[in-house]
């Protein structure tokens, strides 16, 4: 007996949900076995993800010492809406880069932990559009500097390219193995 075209596309489906749970589960690595995160410790998880994604978001929203209220004209002027704080720009910037990375770490681990659950797109959704928000509170609160905001983009997307990145290898060490 032949299988049936919706066998193969099943199969092809589930090779696709195991290669997506394979690069996204924070702790399974392709060479070593995996088991399911207990619930208890999942939703201890789900609980710190979800407190660090809100402190990191209001700390973009609000940076530390707040923004200036009123226009400052002449060289160097301020802007209402600027962080004060951005006129120490090395510390400004060490804390939007450090900040940027918990944030976009902790939506990354939230998506991880969720995938697969219900309302899993509602979770996706909602997460890209706070991502969203906060880097356009990050742009509006920073004095403009092309440069600098690049950097925050790539710290940003750091955490899911250390995920591709360890995959990558345990995928070439099972390979090897094999």
């Amino acid at each position: 007996m032949a299988n049936s075209p919706d066998d193969s596309a099943a199969k092809k489906d589930s090779k696709l949900t195991t290669f997506l749970k394979n690069l996204i589960i924070p702790t399974y690595l392709p060479c070593l076995q995996h088991e399911e995160l207990p619930n208890e410790i999942r939703n201890v998880l789900l609980v710190a993800v979800a407190l660090i994604a809100a402190v990191t978001f209001q700390a973009g929203v609000a940076p530390p010492g707040g923004v200036w209220q009123d226009d400052k004209a002449g060289p160097g002027g301020i802007y209402a809406g600027q962080a004060i704080y951005s006129s120490q720009p090395v510390a400004f910037h060490f804390f939007l880069i450090c900040n940027t990375l918990a944030f976009s770490s902790s939506i990354f681990l939230l998506l991880s932990l969720t995938f697969g659950y219900p309302f899993f797109l509602e979770v996706l959704v909602a997460t890209f559009s706070m991502s969203g928000t906060y880097a356009a509170a990050i742009f509006s609160v920073t004095p403009y500097e092309t440069g600098k905001f690049r950097l925050i983009a790539l710290v940003a997307a750091l955490p899911i390219v250390i995920r591709a990145v360890i995959f990558s290898s345990s995928w070439m060490i099972k390979k090897r193995l094999l």
